[in-house]
């Protein structure tokens, strides 16, 4: 209902995104179906960060760190080893490197959108366009010959 599509914007949104973050019609799409289809395992890696981030004396009152992020290595092995030890459904370890190999440090806001908005991980879930073929159609610029 309501509060797990809440829970959900929340996760997605996060707390360290910038406070009146805008964010598009079909980003929100995109980022929504990831997280439907990730919940548990999106889940699991939000609890590592935070554990990273307290580790790192960034915890304020028990919320998500704001802008500081972690170390993006570190994070990706914790997230290799959780894969290796539970059943959850998650997207490429490949594609997750991917993402963490751009910074050296990553907030899970940007994580997140990094993979909301990896076209390998939309495209094996297979629900949604790519979303560069879903900007033609929305813009009028559809392939179809007049």
């Amino acid at each position: 209902g309501i509060n797990a599509e809440y829970g959900a914007a929340r996760i997605i949104l996060m707390d360290d995104a910038v406070s009146d973050c805008l964010m598009a019609f079909q980003d929100f799409l995109y980022a929504f179906q990831v997280q439907f289809y990730y919940n548990e395992f999106l889940s699991a890696c939000r609890e590592l960060y935070l554990s990273l981030s307290a580790g790192n004396g960034n915890e304020k009152s028990g919320t998500t760190p704001r802008l500081e992020g972690v170390e993006s290595g570190i994070f990706l092995d914790r997230i290799t080893d959780m894969i290796a030890n539970n059943h959850y459904h998650h997207p490429s370890i490949r594609v997750i490197h991917r993402i963490l190999g751009k910074t050296q440090k990553a907030s899970f806001y940007t994580y997140l959108l990094g993979i909301a908005n990896s076209d390998t991980i939309n495209g094996s879930i297979g629900a949604l366009p790519k979303k560069s073929q879903c900007l033609d159609s929305c813009d009028g610029k559809s392939s179809k010959s007049e």
